[in-house]
């Protein structure tokens, strides 16, 4: 397969990486009229952002089995065509629990199985030397969709509604699941594993100590992550009285941090800090912790925008880099199914996140709580990240033994 024609599947993957991004993003920004119109509150608002990440979990690891046998492209194709599908449905929402349904399906059926298919596809279809700055480069399709989303999205809530806007992205949506089957090649992303092979076992799993420390940093990455970008919306309107438009720009701008973060981790880790990946994951989530505290304490504008970029950009840095580990730790066989199980029960992060700060809101009334409570997790991140076992430092471990 030519380069010219895996280039070509990489830019088809990154569109389909930034609408599952996309849809993940715009619902912080829709669930504020959505609160409106149906007289939802600051928790119901938490059990709406949740639900997504709770059919994510329970479904992450049976996908990334189903990948091995099914192929990634088949998997990556259906993914996207079904969160077209499921937010159109979105656009007919008319009751909490309509919505919880629908979000937990997207999360169950729909982005599921994306992540890990990605992983595999890059793992299988492109050269070992690039892997981690293509998987860095894909991750970074959440600071695309984050900029793109805001300041479509927003104008599109004012003119014509929440309904009317999830009809036209979900629209969009399938087009490019549409241009993904017609320009992903079918001799690309094939089974790992065929009908007549033994997948990797679950045992097989379980037995890699890397898979569970892995798990835990992604967990509480995960709760920074989504716990910030899952309430800066609400936060900046509730906190700061501006508008949709207004907030939009200033969500675009962090959007725009989070894609050159991303994007930044990805080249400068594969030149200047090779094999040192746990090291660059605590210090940038360290330095998300400090500046989460202090965003904590403060009530101005300017300075909260600031430390929402540093702590958006440590936990983008902090993400990509310890989402791009798999692809260079395990084997071929293994990836979609450990990049699976390290997502699923990671970004479960996602789900109590969410109704934690709804919960810390409504008691409290302010935000400062919500923020010490994401400065916490990205420290706990940073610390669990340092027992990585690196290749260098299974090395190492296997040089002791042999002078044993």
């Amino acid at each position: 397969m030519g380069n010219n024609k895996i280039n070509q599947s990489l830019i088809l993957i990154f569109l389909g990486y930034t609408c599952v991004y996309l849809d993940k993003n715009i619902i912080s920004l829709s669930v504020i009229p959505i609160a409106q119109d149906l007289g939802i509150d600051a928790g119901q608002k938490g059990l709406i952002l949740s639900a997504f990440f709770l059919g994510y979990t329970l479904f992450q690891i049976p996908f990334g089995f189903l990948g091995n046998r099914l192929g990634s492209r088949k998997i990556m194709t259906f993914a996207i065509l079904l969160i077209g599908v499921l937010m159109i449905c979105l656009g007919f929402g008319f009751s909490l629990i309509y919505l919880l349904l629908v979000r937990f399906a997207a999360g169950s059926f729909a982005h599921a199985g994306y992540p890990s298919a990605v992983s595999a596809f890059v793992t299988k279809e492109v050269e070992p030397e690039k892997r981690g700055s293509v998987q860095s480069s894909m991750i970074a399709s959440s600071g695309f969709a984050g900029i793109v989303g805001p300041l479509l999205v927003a104008p599109l809530l004012t003119l014509v509604g929440w309904k009317m806007t999830y009809f036209i992205y979900g629209g969009i949506v399938l087009l490019i699941g549409f241009l993904m089957i017609r320009g992903i090649p079918k001799t690309t992303g094939k089974p790992i594993v065929s009908a007549n092979q033994a997948n990797i076992s679950f045992f097989e799993v379980i037995k890699d100590r890397n898979v569970w420390i892995m798990v835990l940093a992604a967990f509480f990455i995960n709760a920074a992550v989504y716990g910030m970008t899952g309430w800066i919306a609400s936060y900046l309107v509730d906190e700061f009285s501006l508008t949709m438009n207004k907030m939009a720009m200033m969500s675009a701008l962090i959007g725009l941090v989070m894609m050159l973060s991303a994007m930044f981790a990805g080249s400068m880790i594969s030149r200047y800090f090779k094999d040192r990946e746990k090291q660059v994951i605590f210090v940038a989530s360290a330095l998300g912790g400090i500046v989460a505290f202090l965003l904590s304490k403060s009530h101005s504008l300017l300075l909260s925008m600031l430390f929402l970029a540093v702590a958006v950009a440590a936990a983008s840095v902090g993400f990509a880099t310890l989402m791009s580990l798999p692809v260079k730790l395990f084997a071929e066989r293994e990836v979609s199914t450990k990049y699976s199980i390290i997502n699923a029960i990671g970004v479960s992060g996602g789900f109590f996140a969410p109704m934690i700060i709804g919960w810390l809101v409504n008691t409290s009334g302010s935000y400062g709580g919500a923020f010490t409570f994401i400065a916490l997790v990205f420290v706990l991140a940073g610390v669990v990240s340092l027992v990585i076992q690196t290749r260098d430092s299974k090395q190492q471990i296997g040089e002791l033994e042999n002078q044993k």
